[in-house]
């Protein structure tokens, strides 16, 4: 018998709706930044008719502020499960 088949309360839950949730946030977090980013360089170079060097940039801070904005949220995930809580990158 294939061991996925047994019950199951001997095998640890892999996935939980909790962090599904807080996937999908990341995702929506950083498709808002993008939008935001392109609209704004959008709207921009309308105004200012230069075309697209508001929009690439933008772009660029909406990616920037996206990564970085998904780097603070899960920082709190990796220490949960376990990692050095009190060592932020000091070498004693």
């Amino acid at each position: 018998m294939h061991k996925a088949n047994g019950p199951p309360e001997k095998y640890p839950k892999l996935f939980r709706a909790a962090d599904a949730m807080r996937l999908l946030a990341f995702g929506w977090y950083f498709a808002t930044c993008l939008i935001l980013g392109l609209v704004a360089g959008i709207y921009l170079d309308r105004w200012l008719d230069t075309k697209p060097g508001f929009l690439l940039g933008g772009l660029l801070l909406g990616s920037i502020v996206g990564f970085y904005g998904m780097f603070k949220m899960l920082r709190p995930m990796y220490r949960d499960q376990g990692g050095p809580k009190g060592n932020q990158g000091d070498p004693g």
